[in-house]
């Protein structure tokens, strides 16, 4: 069966592209698992951002929501304490109107007194 050197070498040929065969089918073989693996993560991660997206899209309705009793209670609270003010404002006026009055009047009286002695230098002032 082996005569000449050229059978060893058409032997040898054969036995390594058995080997390169094998070896190719081998590497083959891990590079289609390493892809079903990174498709198997692509998928779990969309599926994770989807689970993401939806606890986000909750906290953000959520979050709304709260704002909108917080406007609602603000606005509440702001026309309570306005009418709180007012009427502690009625209270201390209604106490203390007699020195309002008279410190009022005091100042009516100045302003007036202001008023006429400009009147008068404006009418002079015309009258010339």
């Amino acid at each position: 069966m082996i005569e000449t050197s050229k059978d060893i070498l058409f032997l040898v040929i054969a036995f390594c592209v058995l080997w390169i065969t094998v070896f190719l089918c081998w590497v083959f073989y891990y590079v289609t698992r390493i892809l079903k693996n990174a498709n198997e993560i692509a998928e779990e991660f969309r599926s994770r951002l989807q689970i993401l997206t939806e606890a986000i899209n909750y906290v953000r309705g959520k979050v709304e929501n709260i704002h909108t009793l917080l406007n609602i209670t603000g606005s509440g609270m702001a026309g309570m304490v306005k009418s709180m003010v007012n009427k502690k404002a009625k209270d201390w006026i209604r106490k203390g109107s007699d020195k309002m009055n008279s410190a009022a009047k005091e100042a009516v009286d100045k302003a007036v007194e202001v008023t006429a002695k400009k009147m008068k230098k404006v009418a002079k002032n015309v009258k010339r």
